[in-house]
């Protein structure tokens, strides 16, 4: 009987070895385990290339893509162009297919060599180009690579024939990588990347992590990381905002992270190899003080092909600091670049415009004041240079305003058919001709009309054409001209007030709350709810992108929590339910679209038609007017009759289609049907009711989600557990009967 039972026991315990080595390699499969190499092809019909035309003497294509940060090359990938080449001329022979047609075809990749291919006649001819790994290492500051295709048929040049020389480049070409997937370097000096990198054949989610119980300090420094990354990414990548509850293995297994919030509120940082290890709840760093700003980068331990990135601090004061500091999207690192520690950041100098005439901004800059450097086109035809300057709302240019442009141009131009042409926001302001005189920098006055110039963002962009006595004269392509940094706008400035009715109408948002370039002006109220904190930081990353300041300084305070600097000196967005939110209760009198008490169905009578709707559709509404306790002051409201309705408000606000459509002081939004009203004139939908009946009109709804970059990566479906099972459940069953078999053999044999 013992020898049974030990029997039995063995075989338990091999069965669970068994096990436990069969769901460990299950385990090391898994992504954190760098892959083998891979390849993947591209076509140029994917990188938004289609069949190009390239006629001679010289013509030039361009194809800019971005790769994902965590691909490494250590083999050669190839370029396989498919070109139809054709020569005609004027003699009797015709260039058959197959033959020279005596031009070639020159190939870079990031101003690398990759081939000088001479050019045979033909349909749909393959050109194989070998790409070596170090001419797939990107030179541009966003990342991304640059393949430039370039005809030379200087054949087409020769005055004893005629001949015409046409190229087509067919969307059918391809390039194809070979790539070993590692982890992305951790370096914040190149922030955005790599949590985002632009134009990416592979886009990847980017996750903003808060704690479950974020303090308001905490929630400030979120929605300005949100915002900033809005700034940097001009709104293409915006942060889906989620509480540490909320993230999921499969969110963490998929995603790039954002972690903000101290570091005792973030515990799943544990699991994280960082250059300041998180011990007892605090950052272990010789040297930081309590109050500052930690900001660090690591490989994500839940997929090594991911990055996380860290806003903290060993206090809430320390995290505001990291957030305000990444805001700026120049951090400085120390000796590792994938840990910056913060100790100051220095208050944003915000301006009353309206105060006094000395306090308005200069009224001279330079192109080098607004950050631009000697500006060079280059080349036969059009270039265009773009140079952009802010004009706060509440202030308009004086009548004497006007453009210095200097600079200079190439003395190989036709000066008969070269010149430049300034336009202003789209509108034609001024242009001067080319001459032996403008060889050496020389000055344009352009005077600059008032109605033309806008609250904003503003837009020169200087066009210059240039042209040579022929095209063959421009093979030694020295044909340039130059805008010199010390061209001048002068923009006296004066205050003109806007009035209270112009402000309070949703067609001028996100004006009132991006007039300071820094938001500082702007708060967010908001309920406890982590759903409408994530709309916040949806609406937050769009403001960011849309005002173009240095730090990001907006303001953020919980629902009956507002301190009196806040509700004084901000303009609000309130967003949340109704029913949960006290200030929602103070506005009710005031607002266009007033709550029965707690309620969070917006009623408007006294209009001329009456409306019901279902009690279980989501609806959104803005609201959007004057706070009762400084009229100069605009609150808006985001709000909704569920957390999808929030949802589909917020939706519009970042929607440059929806937004658009908006007017008046109301708005509601059912699925992508964007109503609008305004109380105070009577324009608009006319009146709702929160009633709900039977015969309530149903309007079908189709939600309004805030969109993100995301890629779906299927994970691996773990098919084989259950043949595991069975297959251990047999080997039991078969290690008992052996050992029943052999315990009964050994009785008869004593």
């Amino acid at each position: 009987m013992n020898k049974l039972t030990n029997l039995f026991l063995s075989a338990l315990i091999l069965a669970g070895l068994l096990g436990g080595f069969t769901f460990s390699s299950g385990m090391a499969a898994s992504s954190l385990v760098p892959s083998q190499s891979e390849e993947e092809m591209l076509t140029f019909a994917q990188l938004g290339e289609n069949d190009t035309l390239m006629q001679g003497p010289f013509s030039t294509m361009r194809l800019r893509f971005g790769l994902p940060s965590n691909w490494a090359f250590e083999a050669e990938s190839n370029l396989q162009l498919t070109l139809t080449s054709s020569l005609v001329t004027n003699t009797d022979s015709a260039v058959l297919p197959g033959q020279s047609i005596g031009a070639s075809m020159l190939v870079t990749l990031n101003k690398k060599l990759l081939a000088t291919i001479p050019l045979v006649a033909g349909t749909d001819v393959v050109y194989n180009i070998p790409i070596s790994p170090d001419a797939l290492v990107s030179i541009s500051s966003d990342g991304r690579q640059d393949l430039v295709i370039s005809l030379d048929a200087r054949v087409d040049c020769d005055p004893a024939t005629f001949a015409q020389t046409t190229v087509v480049v067919s969307s059918a070409s391809f390039l194809n990588f070979s790539y070993i997937e590692q982890s992305a370097v951790a370096d914040l000096s190149l922030l955005p990347r790599p949590i985002y990198q632009k134009d990416s054949i592979r886009p990847v989610n980017a996750i903003l992590v808060v704690p479950d119980a974020p303090s308001a300090l905490e929630m400030q420094a979120a929605m300005i990381v949100s915002a900033g990354f809005g700034r940097m990414t001009d709104g293409v990548q915006s942060l889906t905002l989620l509480t540490t509850s909320q993230f999921t293995e499969d969110i963490r297994a998929d995603s790039n992270v954002v972690f903000v919030g101290a570091s005792s509120a973030l515990p799943v940082l544990q699991g994280v190899i960082l250059p300041a290890s998180l011990v007892n709840g605090s950052f272990s760093l010789e040297g930081v003080q309590p109050e500052d700003g930690v900001i660090q980068m690591a490989t994500s331990p839940w997929n090594f092909g991911r990055s996380v990135l860290v806003v903290s601090g060993n206090s809430d004061a320390g995290v505001l600091k990291a957030a305000k500091a990444l805001s700026t999207g120049a951090l400085q690192a120390g000796e590792n670049p994938a840990l910056a520690v913060v100790a100051e950041v220095n208050p944003s100098n915000n301006v009353d415009f309206g105060s006094s005439s000395d306090s308005l901004p200069q009224i001279n800059q330079t192109f080098a004041d607004l950050g631009y450097d000697l500006i060079t086109v280059s080349g036969v035809g059009l270039g265009e240079i773009a140079v952009e300057f802010f004009i706060s709302p509440g202030l308009i240019i004086g009548e004497d305003s006007y453009l210095d442009l200097t600079f200079n141009n190439s003395s190989l131009a036709d000066y008969n058919n070269s010149g430049i042409s300034i336009l202003l926001n789209n509108h034609i302001i001024g242009d001067a001709r080319l001459s032996d005189q403008t060889t050496a920098s020389i000055t344009k006055r352009i005077r600059i009309p008032q109605s033309v110039v806008v609250p904003g963002i503003n837009q020169i962009r200087i066009q210059a054409y240039l042209a040579t006595p022929s095209l063959c004269s421009a093979v030694d392509n020295n044909l340039w001209l130059t805008v010199m940094p010390e061209s001048l706008l002068h923009l006296p400035l004066v205050a003109e007030p806007i009035g209270n009715l112009d402000l309070a109408d949703l067609s001028v948002y996100p004006y009132p709350f991006i007039n300071v370039p820094t938001l500082s002006d702007t708060a967010f109220i908001l309920s406890n709810s982590p759903s409408s904190w994530a709309v916040a930081s949806q609406i937050a990353s769009n403001l960011g992108s849309l005002a173009k300041g240095t730090i990001i300084d907006l303001e953020v305070a919980f629902d009956g929590q507002i301190p009196d600097e806040i509700r004084d000196n901000n303009d609000l967005i309130i967003v949340g339910l109704p029913a949960d939110l006290e200030i929602i209760n103070e506005l009710n009198g005031s607002l266009p679209g007033p709550f029965e008490a707690g309620g969070n169905s917006a009623i408007i009578k006294n209009q001329q038609i009456l409306y019901r709707f279902s009690s279980d559709l989501d609806l959104g509404y803005l609201e959007l007017l004057d706070a009762p306790w400084d009229n100069a002051r605009a609150v808006l409201a985001v709000v909704g009759n569920s957390e999808d309705g929030v949802n589909l408000a917020g939706g519009v606000l970042v929607d440059t289609l929806l937004r658009n459509r908006l007017r008046g002081n109301f708005a509601l939004i059912n699925g992508v049907n964007v109503t609008v009203a305004d109380t105070r004139t009577g324009f608009g939908l006319g009146s709702l009711s929160s009633e709900s009946t039977d015969s309530s009109v149903v309007i079908e709804s189709t939600p309004v989600v805030v969109e993100t970059t995301t890629t779906t990566t299927t994970a691996p479906r773990l098919t084989w557990i259950p043949f595991v099972i069975a297959v251990l459940f047999v080997l039991i069953i078969v290690v008992l009967f052996l050992a029943i078999r052999t315990s009964r053999n050994q009785s008869r044999q004593g």
